[in-house]
Order: C-alpha cells, then sequence, then structure tokens
C-alpha cells in the first residue's frame, strides 16, 4: 500500500501569526473595556446640572443638581475582571444607594436621569470606539 507524504513548510510562521493575532485582539478588547467604562462615567457626571443647598427645591431644566457632590463623586467602575480571550468586563455606576432613586424618580423629586442617557450615548458611539481600538491595536 502506497502512502503519501507531506512536507509543511511554513507552519511555525502560521503558529506564531495565529498566536500574535489573538494577543492583538485581547488588548483591543480590553483598550474597549477601558475607554468604554471611562466614557460611560465621564458623561454621566457631566449629567449633573445646577446646584443648591440641601433641603432646597430643584434648580433648573430636567438633570440632577449637585447638592453634596456625593452621587456624582460616586459614579466609578469596579476593577476589570478577564474571562478569556477578547472577554472583559467592568461594572459602572453609582454606589450612592439614593442614585436609583434620582435615576428613575423613585424620591418625591420626581426622576432625573443621568446614567440612562450616558449609556444611550455610549452605545451610539461603542462602534466608533472598537474600530478605534482595532486599527490602534491590530497589525498584519
Amino acid at each position: 500500500m502506497a502512502g503519501l507524504e507531506f512536507i509543511w513548510h511554513g507552519l511555525e510562521d502560521l503558529e506564531q501569526a495565529v498566536v500574535r493575532a489573538g494577543v492583538q485582539a485581547d488588548a483591543a478588547a480590553a483598550a474597549n473595556v477601558k475607554v468604554a467604562a471611562a466614557t460611560l462615567i465621564r458623561d454621566a457626571q457631566a449629567n449633573f446640572q445646577g446646584s443648591h443647598k440641601k433641603g432646597q427645591p430643584h434648580v433648573g431644566g430636567n438633570k440632577p443638581n449637585v447638592v453634596t457632590g456625593n452621587l456624582r463623586r460616586s459614579i466609578m467602575a469596579d476593577s476589570m475582571k478577564h474571562y478569556g480571550m477578547g472577554i472583559y468586563s467592568t461594572q459602572v455606576g453609582p454606589t450612592m444607594k439614593y442614585g436609583r432613586r434620582v435615576e428613575l424618580g423613585l424620591a418625591p423629586t420626581g426622576a432625573y436621569p443621568y446614567f440612562g442617557p450616558a449609556a444611550a450615548v455610549l452605545r451610539r458611539e461603542m462602534a466608533a470606539i472598537a474600530t478605534a481600538n482595532w486599527a490602534r491595536f491590530i497589525k498584519f
């Protein structure tokens, strides 16, 4: 019985290219999460408008006011978690318990959304963020 013999050339180069592509894709994914979290924090904090002393009525439009500044300062991200190649996550949000009341209007003062509008803007910007990170990290 006759057999076939194959000689493969360049397999080491192919393996190195695949590993390099994986490292680059992982770096791009990590950058996507970092930029998205920073953007969401910045935009949510920027959604506060006007200020008044504690116990005084709301000033101006439909955005939350700064009273003590605690809620605005509490908007932050947890540490980023890495689950596998190209799979990262973090949670962004306020740590002040009353943040939900302000956002959803569960208090007698009414709803003054700050986080939802920032998340909506991020959803529209995410494709451009990802495209920029892929261009920055993926080199063929």
